[in-house]
């Protein structure tokens, strides 16, 4: 799973879903021990338990790089497979 971001012990992490294609744009990430799974384009947590404050860095960072991540779905579900980092 690539490593995207981190801010504030925020992980954002992203995995090639190559064969799973059905699956809506996402990301993963961890904080203390707690994953949560959100959707790129609603930003809306879709899968685990966050904190609330956690929740809500998440949300902006989404909202701020949703370009940027967009670009690494696609990228990482290509034929190459690659990412890029995202500066917080």
């Amino acid at each position: 799973m690539a490593t995207l971001a981190m801010f504030n012990g925020i992980l954002i992490r992203m995995r090639s879903e190559k064969n799973y294609r059905h699956h809506r744009a996402h990301i993963h990430a961890w904080y203390s021990g707690q994953i949560a799974v959100f959707d790129i384009l609603t930003r809306k947590k879709i899968k685990g338990e966050f904190p609330k404050d956690q929740t809500y860095h998440v949300q902006s960072f989404i909202a701020k790089h949703e370009a940027e991540l967009l670009a690494n779905w696609e990228s990482l579900n290509s034929e190459n497979g690659t990412y890029f980092k995202i500066e917080p």
